[in-house]
């Protein structure tokens, strides 16, 4: 059982990745009106980085703890602990750039966070294809 946490893990971050930026995110964009909306997801949005973060530290722990030689998911859970916690950091940044309409900080940042979830994402799906 122990030895499978870390595939359980990597099943979770990546079906918590595709269910908020498929439906979640999407669904509140074209149902609510653009104020409501934005603080509804600058609530969202950070801890979704730190759900997946906790969840990718629980699977490093795992892996390093009980020792399953598992290289791809020690590569993905410490990746995707480090890439989530940058984008916890960096998300009231992102906040503080929509509020004083800096669009180009906004963009650069907001892209980052759509690339490193993106990543995380990418590296968990591999990582559950691969886990033996």
């Amino acid at each position: 059982m122990i030895y499978d946490i870390p595939l359980i893990c990597s099943s979770i971050v990546s079906s918590i990745i595709m269910f908020q930026t498929i439906l979640i995110a999407p669904a509140i964009n074209k149902r609510i009106n653009s104020k409501e909306a934005s603080v509804f997801l600058r609530f969202i949005w950070p801890k979704f980085f730190l759900i997946i973060g906790i969840i990718s530290l629980v699977s490093a722990v795992c892996l390093f703890l009980f020792n399953i030689e598992q290289n791809v998911a020690k590569i993905s859970s410490i990746s995707s602990l480090v890439l989530m916690s940058i984008c916890y950091i960096i998300t009231p940044v992102i906040n503080n750039a929509k509020d004083r309409s800096n669009d180009k900080t906004w963009t650069i940042l907001h892209l980052s966070t759509v690339i490193m979830t993106s990543l995380v994402l990418i590296l968990n799906i591999i990582s559950i294809f691969l886990y033996k």
